[in-house]
């Protein structure tokens, strides 16, 4: 009877580490490093000293995937990115 209960923690698995993928984008003068968490569906970024989470609000072929929380919308689409916040551009980047 011992060892069911042994065999039942050998098939748990631990959680698979966090994996971001760094993209370098270019905005005119200034640099942007966006982490992609793929597996969460989030990006992480600094921008003006202040550091974004953004969720994964859409997603299509066309327009490519956009990214927000509150008033902050991140568009990304092939090797472009768009920063925008309360509606207006903030940023255009496109990767070098």
């Amino acid at each position: 009877m011992m060892l069911l209960p042994v065999l039942g923690l050998a098939a748990c698995s631990s959680p698979q580490p966090t994996r971001y993928e760094q993209v370098q984008y270019q905005c005119g003068e200034q640099a942007l490093s966006i982490a992609f968490d793929r597996q969460a569906q989030t990006v992480q970024f600094e921008q003006g000293e202040v550091w974004y989470k953004l969720l994964l609000a859409e997603s299509s072929e066309q327009q490519g995937d956009r990214y927000s929380f509150g008033l902050t919308e991140l568009w990304v689409k092939d090797k472009q990115a768009t920063l925008a916040q309360q509606g207006a551009t903030v940023l255009t980047c496109s990767q070098p």
